[in-house]
């Protein structure tokens, strides 16, 4: 700030009041005589002071600033995601800081604590990390979490996600429509929950023939978990007809790794994803995925946290689950197998 800035303290002392009476003025506060706000406004106008965001923090008790914890930015799911809960926010009020935590449980501590001590006001966790306790234990209230992308362990929060047992089962059928009888899966961290949801879904689907032969491939969400996994099925001399990535990210490792393997898909080897990002529609890539509807994911959790943030009732979670779609591409379509 310029030292030539007036401060409410400025206002204050040219006013005749004080500081606090000066707050109680900017907060519209009915405590105040009809001359004394007369001759506090009129003095703000000739000094030409505003409020800085810090001062309007202090005189409202809130900074108007959520904080949006994510893995990775680099997964095309996160930058979809963060761009409506920025728009969302924004539409009421509210500026957005995202905070990359790398699955790290102590860089969300730092990140916390750092965000908690600027003033705040809720957090949205769309990571999937196994920083949840630490999340919670920093945060205290549980009305200033909202969960998205994952289902919690911690009951009594607030959630919205969609419904990847479903939406895996149905791409899983999907191929299986088509012919295809040995799939393999791209997982995700057991300590996730929407992934292990969607390794639920890719077996439930795949127990219902007879004739399936299920093959595993450990993975942490990564392009390069796709990439690792196919390379390892194609030296295996017994690679799947199909296969079904955790995300779309991992899919794209996928595909990156058939094409530089001089394979055809859907011909040689069909692909799937789980997210519908909107990177994945591309002409170039048209990739069969399923569609988490990332834009409503991310308004429902700023409007459920704003929510929770100006309810003044007992405080009762939201838990939502929404429906997924089933998006089929080029990634998929082609020769059935027999």
């Amino acid at each position: 700030m310029s030292p030539d800035t007036p401060t409410i303290a400025d206002v204050a002392r040219t006013a005749g009041v004080s500081v606090a009476t000066v707050s109680r003025v900017l907060r519209a506060g009915p405590d105040v005589g009809v001359g004394t706000r007369a001759r506090v406004l009129e003095t703000i106008r000739d000094l030409g002071y505003r409020p800085s965001a810090l001062a309007r923090a202090l005189v409202s008790g809130r900074s108007r600033l959520l904080t949006l914890l994510v893995d990775d930015i680099v997964n095309p799911f996160y930058p979809q995601l963060a761009k409506s809960v920025e728009y969302e926010a924004k539409k009421n009020g509210y500026s957005v800081v995202i905070c990359s935590t790398g699955n790290s449980t102590a860089e969300t501590r730092r990140s916390t604590e750092r965000l908690l001590a600027q003033g705040t006001d809720g957090v949205i966790h769309a990571s999937v990390g196994r920083d949840e306790h630490v999340l919670l234990s920093l945060i205290g209230d549980p009305r200033r979490v909202v969960f998205t992308n994952r289902r919690p362990v911690s009951p009594g929060v607030s959630y919205v996600v969609s419904d990847n047992r479903a939406g895996a089962a149905h791409l899983t059928g999907h191929l299986l429509a088509l012919g295809h009888r040995r799939i393999g899966f791209i997982a995700g961290p057991k300590f996730a929950s929407n992934a292990v949801e969607r390794l639920d879904g890719f077996r439930e689907a795949m127990a219902a023939f007879t004739d399936t032969e299920p093959l595993y491939a450990p993975g942490d969400l990564s392009a390069e978990s796709g990439r690792r996994a196919v390379l390892d099925w194609i030296r295996s001399g017994c690679p799947p007809t199909a296969i079904v990535a955790v995300n779309d990210a991992s899919a794209l490792g996928a595909l990156e790794t058939l094409a530089l393997n001089h394979l055809r898909v859907p011909d040689d080897m069909a692909v799937a994803g789980f997210d519908g990002t909107s990177l994945c529609a591309s002409s170039h890539i048209s990739l069969t995925t399923v569609d988490q509807h990332i834009p409503r994911l991310g308004r429902r959790s700023v409007q459920i946290l704003l929510q929770q943030l100006n309810g003044s009732h007992e405080f009762h979670p939201t838990n939502e689950v929404l429906l997924s779609a089933l998006l089929v591409r080029g990634t998929t379509i082609g020769n059935s197998r027999n």
